[in-house]
């Protein structure tokens, strides 16, 4: 069992090949660079083991329970393939499935891609089949939380490109569905037409307990495959590990291209766990105030985030991983009459419990968002700006232990 692969820049960076100051940019300039390829083998290093029948069972790997009031055990890292009966694409995306028994479980569908493929199947009262990709390299996790546009590509050959290779795929044993020949592990699974088991309670990213048990999917395990010494892949939902990333590196990316395209001077962008994905921190300079105005505004209704209701903009002297230093320049560099924009009547996700539900739309919330310049004065205001230049000790990083010793 392994955990803890990309719960941070440096992590993340060993990951992308690159350093950790450049992942958000370097990740967005690959996701650009489109789909890479993939090549289909006769088979791989995830058949060496095969169980079928009445030895295909949950219990054969290490699931675990998450958090103390959850449901039952769930996994959490299980990239969920499907495949369109018509067309033949393929969608790839992060699923919780909660195991209810030996061989069946219930699974909760957050991708609208994959939930479009699986109606297609309802619609024509036809099982569905789902492969449960756990375990391999972090650019296929972090591929298959990227939701952007794909219409003619999926998530593995994403990684393809992150990873700057071919990755070789393997079809499953029950099912058309191709899936990568080097995981550590596959569960194939079908989902049947309105068949439903409960689901929930699952505590959520953003440590609450947010929605209650109700009738999900499904899932039947027909077979496992996996390597002969395989790996279990957990992904935690709580306290801060690698779920909170993953569900944000994409995003993050996808915001920085979008305000570098519209000319902004963008250095950084950062969701941090510690503020639930409900807070955008962007770290960038700007000639004039509005330029910081209207980046909040893009970033609070950019399309690439999902949850963001609170977006920070500071300067680069500021480190946006440390939540002291933020805090800092929240009480020395903003004044609350006009750096704080406040909007109302917004639609809140359901995870957000400190939002009112809208009653004729349930589990959708009300509230707003709030936007907040925490920069200094602006390049064009050289003589202020350079006022809020900070200080530091006499001789800091100049007098240095090593150079004594």
């Amino acid at each position: 069992m392994c955990d803890l692969l990309v719960c941070d820049r440096h992590r993340q960076a060993i990951a992308l090949k690159t350093t950790p100051g450049n992942v958000v940019a370097h990740l967005a300039k690959m996701i650009n660079k489109g789909p890479g390829k993939t090549r289909l083998v006769k088979t791989g290093p995830v058949k060496a083991k095969k169980l079928s029948g009445k030895q295909a069972l949950f219990t054969k790997i290490p699931i675990c329970i998450h958090s103390p009031h959850d449901g039952g055990p769930y996994i959490g890292s299980g990239m969920c393939v499907v495949r369109d009966p018509d067309t033949g694409h393929q969608n790839v995306a992060i699923h919780r499935i909660h195991i209810k028994g030996p061989s069946h479980a219930a699974v909760s569908l957050f991708s609208p891609h994959s939930k479009a493929i699986l109606q297609k199947y309802a619609e024509r009262k036809q099982s569905a089949p789902m492969a449960v990709v756990i375990g391999h390299h972090p650019c296929f996790e972090i591929a298959t939380n990227y939701f952007g546009p794909h219409d003619t590509w999926h998530e593995h050959e994403l990684a393809a490109t992150l990873l700057d290779e071919t990755i070789e795929m393997v079809r499953c044993e029950h099912s058309d569905i191709v899936v990568p020949a080097h995981a550590e592990i596959i569960l194939e699974c079908e989902i049947k037409p309105g068949a439903t088991e409960m689901e929930g309670p699952f505590a959520e990213f953003h440590n609450y307990y947010a929605s209650e048990p109700s009738p999900k999917p499904r899932l039947d395990l027909k077979s496992i495959t996996m390597r002969k010494d395989a790996i279990y892949r957990h992904l935690n939902a709580t306290p801060y590990t690698d779920h909170q990333p993953l569900a944000v590196l994409p995003s993050e990316a996808r915001l920085f291209d979008q305000l570098t395209r519209r000319g902004y001077q963008i250095n950084d962008v950062f969701i941090p766990p510690w503020g639930g994905l409900f807070v955008t921190i962007i770290q960038m300079k700007a000639l004039v105030e509005e330029q910081v105005r209207e980046a909040l505004l893009t970033t609070l209704f950019s399309s690439a985030l999902l949850f963001t209701k609170i977006a920070i903009a500071v300067d680069d002297d500021i480190d946006i991983y440390d939540a002291q230093d933020i805090i800092y320049a929240l009480g020395t560099r903003v004044n609350p009459v006009k750096d704080i924009m406040q909007i109302h009547g917004t639609q809140g996700i359901p995870y957000d419990l400190s939002l009112p539900l809208i009653p004729e739309a349930p589990p959708w919330r009300t509230g707003g968002k709030l936007a907040i310049d925490a920069t200094k004065p602006p390049l064009a205001k050289k003589a202020l700006r350079e006022k809020f230049t900070r200080v530091n000790k006499q001789g800091w990083g100049k007098v240095l232990l090593e150079d004594y010793i």
